[in-house]
């Protein structure tokens, strides 16, 4: 076994050398290859791994695109154009909660990626983990890296908390002991796939996140946020995510302070957004839209951003959707995040008679999801609502929405007491930051200390599907995700339990 592992090591040399040495400036165009045998012997090829941000600024997870209640799908649409669903894929069996088929249908982007242009999740924490076992073995300065293990640390940290929150269930007292995650730890093929309990996962991601947080990286350098790298601000913000995910209202406060007092920069609706017919069809859509999904340019340029993930869904069923319910919160009239972001006029594109917006922020298919500014300034309004101080809770929350509303006396909200400024918060969190926080907001919510903040239920209305067919010509059923329903732990894709070899268990429901 020593030898295998030994091996092995020096096969993840070889492929970390391909990874680099087919580089183009200081981008990475190929992936690796074993037939090379060029050494990695210095930093800056260490460093070439982790500045391929479209390995990692991607995450293509269903869970956290339609399985809540952000995302509705009427089925009158469905009626006026069946072509959005041909069939029932994955996005439809998300949607639906269906995870007996789901977790047979083909194989899972998020998880483990596609093998050409999207990284999944595993993929990118096996990038992290090439780094972290070079380091000892290439030339370098005692600050660079300590700058790449901070860094590596963080997307092995940030990585393992999005697949925990999607494949397994919320983590209380309760549920300490139920599975959690294979955890990746080394480059290794033989590494065990069985799954750690929820406990451990969530010990080692902690583990990993304070190591992340002795990053000495600034995300302003020469003037420019440089959010495409970890950087302290970025950590930060990942932090107080994580510890408001964890009830942990006193720490969440903490990292979200943190990051406002090194950058607390908030666009303005009012003078620095807009919309143009981007596509020429007389649809109008905000200027931070490109039809081009390989275009980076107006997502590096969003100033809110501290460190860059995106929220994707591909193909013609991959649009995001608005349920009513989350149309009903917003105020039409005055509120600039409904005028620039839900876009009327996209079904005309789809040959479609029944009129249904689109909610559109960088593109169709991609919307922000890494920690920003505007996240920071609600974590902490929450926070302080939680711990009592509910006047500078809204005086901070009011703060945010005088970026994003019409000027006039509707921006300012109003409460009397904390439970009343923690509603005002909650539906604030889904104006903001709709579809890519929700199944994670869902989720901490119904099990936290306080009951006034659980969602009894989800439920859709649509037909009955099978593993191959919708049956349309039959009456509508109701599915209903429960409060308490194991369902908030997504199926593991069964060609990855095969491929463990009977290590790795699949979620029970």
């Amino acid at each position: 076994m020593k030898k295998v592992t030994e091996l092995l090591k020096k096969v993840t040399l070889i492929v970390c050398g391909i990874l680099l040495f087919t580089a183009c400036d200081d981008y990475l165009d190929e992936l690796p290859s074993k037939s090379s045998r060029l050494p990695v012997t210095k930093i800056e090829q260490l460093d070439a791994i982790l500045a391929k941000y479209q390995d990692f600024c991607i995450e293509a997870n269903k869970a956290a695109f339609c399985g809540h209640d952000d995302f509705g799908f009427p089925i009158a649409l469905y009626d006026a154009q069946p072509m959005f669903f041909p069939g029932p894929n994955q996005i439809l069996q998300s949607y639906l909660w269906d995870f007996e088929n789901l977790e047979k249908a083909g194989s899972d982007v998020f998880w483990g990626g596609n093998g050409y242009n999207q990284a999944g999740e595993y993929s990118k924490i096996f990038r992290a983990n090439m780094v972290l076992a070079g380091l000892d073995n290439v030339e370098g300065s005692r600050e660079d890296k300590a700058r790449l293990k901070a860094e590596a640390h963080f997307i092995r940290a940030y990585s393992h908390w999005n697949l925990v929150n999607t494949y397994c269930l919320p983590y209380t007292e309760a549920t300490k002991a139920e599975p959690g995650l294979p955890l990746k730890k080394f480059t290794s093929f033989e590494e065990s796939a069985a799954r750690a309990t929820l406990e451990d996962t969530y010990k080692f991601i902690e583990s990993d996140l304070q190591e992340a947080l002795k990053c000495q990286t600034a995300l302003v350098q020469a003037g420019k946020p440089k959010h495409w790298r970890a950087n302290t601000a970025g950590i930060n913000g990942f932090a107080a995510r994580y510890y408001l995910n964890r009830n942990d209202y006193v720490n969440a406060l903490k990292y979200a302070d943190n990051v406002l007092s090194e950058y607390n920069t908030l666009v303005d609706y009012n003078t620095e957004m807009g919309e143009e017919d981007a596509m020429g069809f007389g649809i109008y859509f905000p200027t931070t839209f490109d039809w081009d999904t390989d275009v980076y340019t107006k997502r590096i340029e969003w100033k809110e951003t501290l460190y860059m993930r995106y929220l994707y869904a591909s193909s013609v069923d991959g649009l995001y959707f608005p349920s009513q319910d989350l149309q009903d919160l917003y105020d039409k009239e005055h509120d600039l995040r409904y005028k620039y972001h839900f876009v009327e006029g996209v079904m005309d594109m789809y040959r479609c008679d029944y009129s249904y917006p689109v909610y559109v922020f960088f593109s169709m298919t991609h919307m922000p999801s890494g920690p920003s500014t505007a996240e920071m300034y609600l974590i902490k309004a929450e926070c302080l609502a939680r711990q009592g101080d509910y006047m500078l809770a809204m005086e901070t929350l009011n703060t945010l929405r005088a970026k994003r509303m019409l000027p006039g006396e509707w921006v300012k909200l109003q409460a009397n007491n904390p439970a009343e400024a923690i509603r005002h918060i909650l539906e604030e969190r889904r104006r903001e930051m709709p579809f890519a926080q929700r199944w994670f907001d869902l989720r901490r919510l119904n099990n936290n200390e306080d009951p006034n903040d659980d969602v009894e239920a989800v439920s859709r209305t649509f037909y009955r599907v099978s593993s191959t067919a919708i049956y349309s010509k039959e009456a509508p059923v109701t599915y209903t995700l429960e409060k308490n329903s194991r369902k908030y732990a997504f199926p593991i894709n069964q060609n990855e339990i095969e491929v463990s070899n009977g290590e790795m268990k699949q979620n029970t429901y």
